[in-house]
């Protein structure tokens, strides 16, 4: 009865919290700051900014935004100890982008950063057995990482956002079996989409062909995650009428010009997911189910105010900002 309880209270409160996430209109509001990254600041944590150089205010900016969401979410799901496994799988999403920017940093020559925007113990390693790279990720999970990846790192982050996803769906899959809900089938389409993204964007800006790319696509475990992304390379990407005959030609009703657009098929995918998450919040409450949706939630939320900040540095004006950045939608859950 106690469990019940609990889950009753995770669905609500991330109902609640859902209404308070920096989304919709409150987003837009954001885009309209005119206060630089100092205005921003204020705007974000509700205090006047720190006097310190403009860079350092912005990473200091990005690591207070993705700790604040990483925060959130480990305190609200912290009762629910039969999906820590789960929870350590979700949150590895920031602990593997971070391990991208060092191999960025290692492959350029740069000195090892003073701090990362997120910490873990084993970003801690990583950061004091620099620039070691074969001892920075020793007995970690990525123990795969030696220097000849630094000569192929977009292959690197390809192997790394597969490992994430596979781990991803064998936890999601170890949850019990009464409680697990809409997760496997979420993750199931967020790897079918950015396959998709994956392919075309390859296939776009580097001419990979559909043997090229077959490969570096996520494949789970005994489901089909890769044919709707393989299918593409039966059309012309530039010919958006081509695309008619596509099962997901749904993904294109953004589309304005004759060409595909993929920035706008990214932002379409996006909202596509986000209105999938928001679904299944409801669909779901009984379930697990709302620790999935609240991740993501966070994460969009997270990406948001990431890209509000970085915008804000480079003097972007509010009407490219709101052109150029996807909000997704606020409001009550």
């Amino acid at each position: 009865m106690a469990e019940t309880l609990d889950i009753a209270y995770l669905y609500a409160r991330v109902c609640g919290a859902f209404s308070n996430m920096r989304l919709g209109d409150k987003a837009g509001e954001l885009m309209q700051n005119s206060g630089g990254v100092v205005g921003l600041w204020r705007l974000l944590f509700d205090e006047e900014a720190p006097s310190i150089a403009e860079a350092r205010l912005v990473f200091e900016a990005e690591r207070r935004i993705i700790k604040r969401a990483i925060d959130n979410f480990v305190r609200l799901t912290k009762p629910f100890s039969d999906s820590s496994e789960f929870i350590r799988a979700l949150i590895s999403k920031y602990e593997i982008s971070t391990i991208k920017s060092m191999l960025f940093r290692l492959r350029s020559g740069e000195p090892k950063p003073e701090a990362t925007t997120y910490f873990s113990n084993i970003i801690g390693q990583a950061l004091a057995r620099w620039p070691r790279i074969t001892d920075m990720f020793s007995d970690t999970p990525y123990s795969w990482l030696d220097s000849h990846w630094l000569d192929k790192i977009a292959m690197a982050e390809n192997e790394l956002d597969k490992q994430y996803y596979l781990e991803l769906w064998k936890t999601a899959l170890g949850l019990p079996r009464q409680k697990v809900g809409a997760i496997p089938e979420l993750i199931r389409w967020e790897v079918i989409y950015q396959n998709i993204v994956w392919a075309i964007r390859m296939s776009r800006y580097y001419g990979l062909s559909k043997e090229d790319i077959a490969d570096t696509l996520v494949y789970l475990p005994q489901e089909d995650t890769t044919s709707l992304a393989l299918e593409t390379f039966s059309y012309d990407l530039e010919r958006i009428g081509s695309f008619d005959s596509w099962r997901l030609k749904k993904l294109l009703s953004n589309q304005t010009g004759m060409v595909l657009d993929v920035p706008a098929l990214e932002i379409r995918v996006l909202e596509d997911l986000f209105f999938m998450v928001r679904r299944s919040l409801h669909l779901y409450p009984f379930s697990y189910t709302p620790i999935y949706c609240y991740f993501k939630l966070l994460d969009y939320e997270t990406s948001l105010l990431l890209a509000v900040l970085e915008s804000t540095r480079l003097s972007v004006t509010p009407e490219e900002k709101i052109k150029y950045v996807w909000i997704p939608g606020g409001g009550t859950a």
